[in-house]
């Protein structure tokens, strides 16, 4: 196994591909091999399609030789959570429900990065239906953080994120309702971009909440986050929520630079209730980014920690509406934290949902007015640090784990307004786990967010680390 290439980004190997110098061959040969070394370790795959990688990887080899190399993707194997669709494969969507739910198609975002050269190495662990943000899925177990096997890997892209923090793979799509991008991108020392609500097509991706769902990219760094996005994003009359908006040119916008730029901190509720060391090094990096050109102002939000509430108030009944055949058929299947979280979701009324889709139009026009002078918010990512798996695990018999409550309470806010936010390192606690801060924009400025993240890195280079015991 070759860790300096394992833990190369998109950014560095494309060009390497394209020249020839590097094959995709033997990009996917030493993805396998670690995939066979770390991947039990970190439980990152409910399924690795190593015979289909490897034809692929010789079929796009043959294409760069014949002078057509597709872009930046060519040759990259990727990794998708296993609630997209790939044809003639099973996506379980971490259930045993759905053991045998044999995809007919590709979802809209496999087509998408096949056709763009990515190499689709296997599905990616979750938690069960997505509905969790502490990475435990009973009927797989949990899924490990590569900085430190005790601790979870977070929210239920868990898969995604450890296999892209540990060095299996180069990338990964993730889903994010209430933070499932980006809270395992905080704890895994990587970046997660959960896009603009619409931007990236949900087709053939398995709902939970069809209004605050939102797929995207988990990446070693921003940049590779933009060569995904780059091949993701676009409209699809397949996906009724799809957004008509022209995407930006991605891997365009990342300027290098902060200069000028106008970054938001929200006076409230975002440091109100968080962890020492969190709130420590996320102000430092506000601190750095001034110290490169960037105009920091404080903004008075107060109203903000409204913003989650609302995200639940949403997201519950309309994941009861999606579970109702199965609940009906298959009750037994779903372990107790679910199916108490979706109890709890039939207990919201009609009345209370439309309420709360109120409450939501509401709340996305009070950030779009407090938002008018910056380009940006900066906050943390998750409030506090990352708990263990025992922590998280629910006793035998119990629904509730004793820790992990509070994960989502920061990131849940921009599922409710549906704005471009991403999460990437700021710093590491002293313990050595990874800090995340969300960089957070207006609608449709993805590539704004993007640029932003990535000049921060450049100058923090926070993302250079790497896991002892996977580097």
């Amino acid at each position: 196994m070759d860790n300096d290439l394992a833990f190369a980004t998109i950014d560095e190997l494309a060009p390497r591909i394209k020249s020839g110098e590097l094959s995709p061959v033997t990009l996917v040969e030493n993805c396998l091999e670690r995939i066979a070394a770390h991947g039990k370790t970190l439980n990152s795959f409910l399924a690795v399609f190593e015979q289909q990688a490897r034809e692929d990887a010789k079929t796009l080899e043959a294409e760069i030789g014949a002078g057509k190399w597709r872009g930046p993707l060519h040759g990259i194997p990727i990794g998708l959570k296993d609630l997209v669709d790939v044809a003639g494969t099973v996506t379980t969507g971490g259930s045993t429900i759905l053991k045998e739910n044999v995809a007919s198609a590709d979802a809209t975002i496999t087509r998408k990065l096949k056709d763009a050269g990515a190499i689709i190495i296997g599905k990616t662990h979750m938690v069960e239906f997505a509905m969790g943000a502490s990475g435990i899925n009973p009927h797989y177990g949990p899924g490990r953080n590569p900085w430190n096997l005790d601790r979870i890997t977070c929210g239920s892209s868990i898969g995604s994120g450890n296999a892209v923090g540990g060095g299996l793979i180069y990338g990964a799509i993730g889903s994010d309702t209430g933070g499932s991008i980006r809270m395992p991108a905080a704890v895994c020392g990587i970046a997660g971009l959960k896009p603009t609500y619409g931007v990236v097509s949900r087709a053939g991706v398995l709902d939970l909440s069809w209004s605050c769902d939102h797929v995207g990219p988990m990446t070693r760094s921003v940049a590779d986050a933009a060569h995904m996005m780059n091949a993701l994003a676009g409209y699809d009359a397949a996906d009724p929520a799809s957004s008509s908006e022209v995407p930006s040119d991605y891997g365009a916008a990342l300027s290098g630079s902060l200069d000028g730029v106008r970054v938001g901190v929200p006076e409230h509720y975002f440091f109100e209730s968080i962890d020492a060391e969190i709130e420590a090094a996320v102000r430092s990096a506000i601190e750095l980014m001034a110290s490169h050109g960037a105009v920091v102002s404080t903004i008075s939000m107060e109203w903000v920690r409204l913003g989650r509430p609302i995200n639940l108030g949403v997201m519950m009944p309309e994941a009861v509406s999606v579970h109702e055949k199965w609940l009906n058929a298959h009750r037994d299947q779903y372990s107790l934290e679910v199916l108490s979280r979706l109890s709890a979701g039939v207990g919201i009324s009609a009345q209370d949902y439309i309420k709360a889709q109120r409450s939501r139009a509401w709340f996305i026009e009070k950030l779009r007015v407090a938002m008018a002078d910056v380009d940006v918010l900066v906050t943390p990512t998750i409030p506090i640090q990352t708990p263990t798996i025992e922590g998280c695990t629910p006793a035998p018999g119990e629904n509730v784990a004793r820790d992990g409550g509070e994960l989502g309470n920061f990131t849940g806010v921009f599922n409710t307004s549906g704005s471009p936010s991403l999460s990437v390192t700021c710093g590491f606690t002293d313990d050595g786990m990874p800090i995340g801060m969300m960089i957070t924009g207006k609608a449709y400025r993805d590539d704004v967010v993007l640029s932003v993240g990535d000049a921060y890195e450049r100058v923090a280079t926070w993302q250079e680390r790497r896991p002892e015991g996977f580097a």
